[in-house]
């Protein structure tokens, strides 16, 4: 009997460590979080850009396209001069070409401002790239650090396995499945030890009588409020319960 709760108390002690280093292997560090988020923040912002900036080429060869057709309608109206006789359809012909000089005359400024616009755009980007790839060095410097990190943990967390293993397999197969059941609806915890009157699982008295049985160490308890396996912490946890009756008072403590 002790035996086996002895086996379950070690599992419990490995369990709990896996269970820590497996946390700390999901928390990014703020340092990783920080730099991933100036990472995501920049490539936005730079696809963003990119966005803009095609949608003014776009804009930029659409006009240049435009204002090359006007160019051939403004060379076909002025060859037609020579063909005209009549002046008044002569004075016609020459305000439709001024007009259309005119009018290329701001579509070539319009050109010129959406080529002025993607060059400070293109600057602007320019400026963003040589940001990212400061942050995008810090990140992966964290980011080394978090797998070298987590490296080490995943080689603790085997070797605990491998323990734990040996462990379960001097556990009876039904107290184990007990043991896990309850652990996995439990929080990672399947036993808990009780002390004056309290479960350490949940931290609710258990009745006087329970805790004499349990004091009796001679078959399988559960806690009446959380339903886990306890026993009695000063069978098994002897060398903690020594410690804190061996520890001086504040008066000892004082006048030593």
């Amino acid at each position: 009997m002790q035996e086996e709760i002895s086996k379950l108390i070690e599992l419990q002690k490995i369990d709990l460590e896996i269970l820590k280093i497996e946390k700390n292997m999901q928390e990014i560090p703020q340092s990783l979080q920080k730099a991933q988020k100036e990472k995501e923040a920049l490539t936005k912002k730079i696809e963003n850009l990119n966005q803009i900036i095609e949608e003014k080429k776009k804009q930029k060869d659409l006009f240049e396209e435009e204002l090359k057709q006007e160019y051939q309608r403004l060379k076909s109206t002025q060859a037609r001069l020579i063909q005209i006789r009549g002046t008044r359809e002569y004075q016609l012909l020459l305000r439709e070409i001024e007009e259309i000089k005119k009018a290329n005359k701001q579509k070539e400024d319009e050109i010129l401002k959406l080529m002025e616009e993607i060059e400070n755009l293109e600057k602007e980007k320019g400026k963003l790239e040589e940001e990212m790839k400061k942050v995008e060095s810090v990140f992966e410097e964290e980011k080394q650090k978090f797998d070298s990190f987590c490296a080490k943990l995943s080689i603790n967390k085997n070797e605990l396995l491998k323990k734990r293993e040996k462990i379960a397999k001097k556990v009876p197969s039904n107290l184990l499945r007990k043991y896990e059941a309850l652990r996995e609806k439990k929080g990672g915890l399947g036993i808990a030890p009780v002390d004056n009157y309290v479960c350490e699982g949940c931290h609710m008295a258990i009745p006087p009588q329970l805790y004499n049985e349990l004091q009796k160490d001679n078959r399988y308890y559960e806690c009446p409020h959380c339903k886990r396996l306890i026993y009695y912490k000063r069978i098994y946890i002897q060398e903690e319960s020594q410690k804190e009756e061996n520890k001086p008072s504040l008066k000892e403590a004082s006048s030593s």
